[in-house]
């Protein structure tokens, strides 16, 4: 009897922590070819934008129609890229090699009048682009350019500099490194709230810490990861030989790192990236060929 009121509460303690349901994994039409990688949701979920394995050029897709729009081929497009909040406008960078030594511009494309305009020439500093307001702002090496905004416009965000997390929120930027100095940090992003960081360490992997870097929480293995919403992030569990994918598992986890809970693609061995939708209801990934697909789900 004892035995079997364990076993109840395991499987009902089972039950309780799978916190998402998915309930359906669909392939975007457009993207069954191949060659579409690195999914970004628009903020109002109308499109997404995707890249090339090498992060060469950008290409929208309308998910209503499945409309496949090319708005750049440029070097480097697809890493990076910006959306403005109205979704009219995104930022993204162009590299090049001159004299064997690497070079970032960064441009504007309006689909307005499908436009694309150089908003910062070519440099051998990193540049690193956002949106405040539906203008764009941008960090060229450490320093902010903000153009005509005001500082109470420009919402937190971080930019990775030597390898530490520097949080710019209004007219301040503090350095952040909440795993300690000698760590290396790097897929860094501000919640949707603004009150927590998620970042990845060299070393140690993943965590959460609060907006001022403080209290951090081990996430363990989740590779890539991005805000599901204000409680949920999601990444991947995924292993290489050093140039190829050999397995790789969707995640989610909560930002506690209490729930931990695989989001199974049966038919799909390897996924890749995940975006969420501005809802949090849509996951979008790749898988390696370049296919994009999109899991519906429900959170408990």
């Amino acid at each position: 009897m004892k035995k079997l009121l364990l076993l109840i509460l395991l499987v009902g303690q089972s039950v309780f922590a799978q916190q998402i349901e998915i309930t359906s994994t669909e392939l975007v039409k457009a993207t069954e070819s191949g060659g579409f990688y690195f999914a970004l949701f628009s903020p109002k979920g109308t499109y997404l934008l995707t890249s090339s394995a090498n992060y060469a050029g950008l290409r929208q897709i309308m998910l209503e129609t499945q409309e496949v729009k090319v708005l750049t081929q440029e070097a480097g497009a697809g890493y990076d890229v910006k959306i403005s909040a109205d979704e009219s406008t995104i930022l993204f960078k162009k590299t090049e090699f001159i004299k064997n030594l690497r070079y970032t511009s960064l441009y504007q494309y309006s689909f307005t009048d499908n436009k694309t305009v150089k908003i910062e020439n070519a440099v051998r500093e990193k540049l690193t682009p956002a949106f405040a307001q539906n203008k764009p702002v941008f960090v060229k090496g450490k320093s902010l350019i903000k153009a005509n905004l005001t500082d109470s416009e420009i919402t937190p965000f971080i930019n990775i500099e030597d390898k530490q997390m520097a949080l710019y929120k209004g007219n301040t930027k503090k350095i952040l490194m909440p795993s300690g100095e000698n760590e290396s940090y790097f897929w860094a992003s501000v919640s949707p709230d603004g009150k927590h960081i998620v970042y990845t360490t060299a070393a140690k992997g993943t965590f959460v810490c609060n907006i001022d870097g403080s209290n951090p929480v081990s996430l363990g293995k989740l590779n890539a990861p991005v805000w599901l919403n204000n409680q949920w992030i999601i990444g991947m569990d995924d292993f290489d030989d050093g140039s190829v994918f050999l397995s790789s598992s969707l995640v989610a986890s909560t930002i506690d790192g209490k729930i931990r809970q695989t989001l199974h693609t049966p038919s799909i061995k390897i996924a890749l990236y995940p975006a969420a939708s501005p809802d949090g209801k849509k996951i979008a990934f790749n898988t390696e060929s370049g296919e994009i697909y999109i899991m519906n789900i429900n959170i408990k």
